[in-house]
């Protein structure tokens, strides 16, 4: 297994996935190069890889247990944390401006082709619904008078 940074995020996928995780310290290795290559193949892109990877880390010191001798505490819980909270953080920055809002029936011809799409899913209730051919509208037996 290889360790690799070259210190330019810019440079390569792997740099930016090691950069955004913080595993930048030659003498602190976290994660070698092949887990990296593993986590970009199987999410695709660098924030979604980066994500796995703080999750891969947070499993290796989920399995360690907290330990107190004395004055000198180790909390492996708190390294759990940091990364299962930095995996959250990366996964809502690779899910940003992915999404695309689109709002239908802005013009008469997008309303019909809306109403005509049988794949679309159709809206509980719409304008003259209870209408029927040859029996006038629901508006034709409002008295005026009343």
């Amino acid at each position: 297994m290889t360790w690799t940074y070259g210190g330019d995020p810019s440079a390569n996928d792997r740099d930016a996935v090691r950069y955004l995780i913080g595993d930048t310290n030659t003498a602190k290795q976290q994660l070698s190069d092949e887990e990296i290559a593993f986590s970009l193949a199987e999410e695709g892109g660098k924030y979604r890889a980066a994500a796995a990877a703080c999750r891969a880390i947070a499993a290796k010191y989920g399995r360690m247990v907290d330990k107190a001798v004395g004055d000198l505490r180790l909390s492996y819980s708190q390294l759990q944390k940091q990364y299962l909270d930095l995996a959250e953080k990366l996964d809502t920055k690779s899910s940003a401006g992915t999404a695309i809002p689109y709002q239908g029936g802005q013009t008469v011809s997008d309303k019909n082709v809306d109403d005509l799409d049988t794949d679309r899913v159709q809206p509980a209730f719409k304008r003259d619904q209870f209408d029927f051919p040859g029996q006038g509208s629901q508006t034709d037996l409002i008295d005026e008078d009343e």
